[in-house]
């Protein structure tokens, strides 16, 4: 890390261009995104930045831009025209919550991910102590690894492609982990007691923690139902079923 330096002029113009030629081939289910940590006060464009934008636009190509000096107007329209998001650091734990906040991927708009069937293999782990070449190494290796399901290829880690006949391999705690980012699950409605027509049918308990969901004037106070099953939460249940758990318990 002390050998890198920073010399030459910033273009942000060139760093699109890179993000279009690389994204453009991500199939219409991936998500085309580029985060960019931006320090210089101005950026050096060999042509005109704003068609470049256009494109990337057009591409349907999020780009958001973490700051690490002053804000630039060019990086903000960049943001604004691409539905990305625009923030600058203001010391070292703000830099680190601001990149935090891109990793989970942004939802999936039903219009634009156009369903593809994938074939996927779920390859099992092969016997240990084996000495066999693995292809995506190109070494010989002694242990466990993966066999591609369709060409029999030895492989040592997983999510991959397979080098020899291009199956994607996962695991099923893979899709497990990615599958609540696919399909987030619903906002829940809100509930007040002055809203509906008869609050004493209402459950006195919320459903998740089982705790009151009364005042201390034993009135019912505000609470958030599940569209699908019609079950109420409390405020905490619901900040914790949509940020952690992803999943209802009632459904």
């Amino acid at each position: 890390m002390g050998k890198l330096e920073c010399s030459g002029d910033a273009s942000l113009q060139n760093g699109l261009d890179l993000v279009h030629d690389l994204l453009n081939q991500i199939p219409t289910y991936g998500h085309r995104e580029v985060l960019m940590l931006y320090s210089a006060l101005s950026t050096c464009n060999p042509g005109d930045i704003m068609e470049t934008i256009q494109k990337c636009k057009k591409s349907k190509i999020r780009c958001s831009i973490t700051g690490l000096s002053a804000e630039l107007y060019i990086c903000k329209y960049l943001c604004l025209e691409t539905g990305g998001l625009y923030s600058v650091a203001l010391n070292e734990p703000h830099l680190k919550e601001l990149v935090m906040e891109h990793a989970p991927p942004p939802p999936a708009i039903a219009e634009l991910a156009i369903a593809n069937l994938i074939k996927m293999g779920f390859p099992q782990r092969a016997a240990e102590g084996v000495i066999s070449i693995c292809s995506c190494h190109k070494e010989v290796k002694v242990g466990g690894g993966y066999m591609c399901l369709r060409c029999k290829a030895r492989l040592f880690e997983l999510p991959t492609e397979c080098r020899l006949c291009g199956l994607i391999l996962v695991s099923s705690p893979h899709l497990a982990r990615s599958y609540h980012h696919l399909f987030p699950i619903t906002p829940f409605d809100d509930v007040s007691p002055l809203v509906v027509k008869n609050p004493f049918k209402l459950p006195k308990n919320c459903f998740g923690c089982q705790q009151s969901l009364l005042n201390p004037g034993n009135m019912l106070g505000t609470c958030v139902a599940c569209p699908k099953c019609k079950l109420h939460f409390c405020l905490d249940c619901d900040i914790y079923i949509h940020e952690s758990l992803h999943n209802c318990p009632g459904c």
